[in-house]
């Protein structure tokens, strides 16, 4: 009986050396990894603030460790236009935040401002400012009363979007730069300063490969002439172009 007595009297030692241990332990992740900095990377379609707004939204969010592990580790809640924040600690108390943002297929004209769209059709950015790189689209006929951010784009026909996704893509390819895309009637048409770019439907590819030398060629012999340029019913076996210039 004694040298049970004296077996109960070693654990408690041991247990209040533990119990002393996770309360250090817990006092180091409370008061050491508590975010006093953000360093934000990949941010275009958002500024800073919002983005380390958006990432302190609840009360846990003052603790480094625990923001790493709820955007590292859990699907947390993301603005509309980031696909994911990979989260890392600078040091304890300074957490960076590498934003990895959704690409955009275009946007246009929404409620005094600009809505921009995915390449599913996707709207996910309401603003009032233009981001650079993103094509505006002109014609795009939608329900303004349905646009919902996070849901498509109410339009008749979603093969649209295919459409200017597909040539979006293409025009990055080949260096173009137009001023704006209009896809009004079914067809799409490209703009560069007073030129118009008719491309009809399909075979995409082919028609755009013809339109820089084109450009250059009218602007050494016709320059800042307005007019249109009609690559509609263009494919491998066209022998000519048509270039209209506008009546002045």
């Amino acid at each position: 009986m004694k040298k049970k007595k004296r077996k109960k009297k070693k654990v408690w030692p041991v247990l209040l050396s533990i119990l002393a241990a996770l309360v250090i332990l817990a006092a180091v992740v409370v008061f050491l990894f508590r975010v006093r900095t953000f360093e934000v990377e990949g941010n275009s379609y958002y500024g800073e603030n919002t983005i380390t707004s958006w990432i302190q939204n609840d009360r846990f969010s003052v603790n480094s460790l625990y923001v790493l592990l709820k955007y590292n580790y859990t699907e947390a809640d993301l603005p509309s236009a980031v696909e994911k924040f990979d989260i890392s600690l600078k040091n304890p108390w300074t957490v960076h935040v590498q934003v990895r943002e959704r690409k955009m297929a275009g946007y246009v004209d929404y409620d005094g401002g600009y809505l921009y769209f995915d390449e599913n059709g996707t709207a996910i950015l309401r603003t009032s400012r233009v981001v650079e790189g993103v094509p505006y689209i002109e014609g795009l006929a939608f329900d303004t009363s349905g646009v919902e951010i996070g849901k498509s784009l109410p339009v008749e026909d979603d093969s649209i979007f295919d459409k200017i996704v597909e040539i979006s893509g293409y025009v990055r390819e080949l260096s173009l730069s137009p001023d704006r895309m209009s896809c009004a009637d079914g067809g799409i048409c490209l703009y560069f300063g007073s030129v118009e770019v008719m491309l009809g439907s399909g075979n995409y590819e082919v028609k755009l490969e013809q339109v820089g030398p084109i450009l250059q060629k009218l602007s050494e012999l016709y320059p800042d002439t307005p007019g249109t340029l009609h690559l509609e019913n263009y494919n491998d076996e066209s022998e000519s172009i048509r270039f209209v210039p506008s009546a002045q």
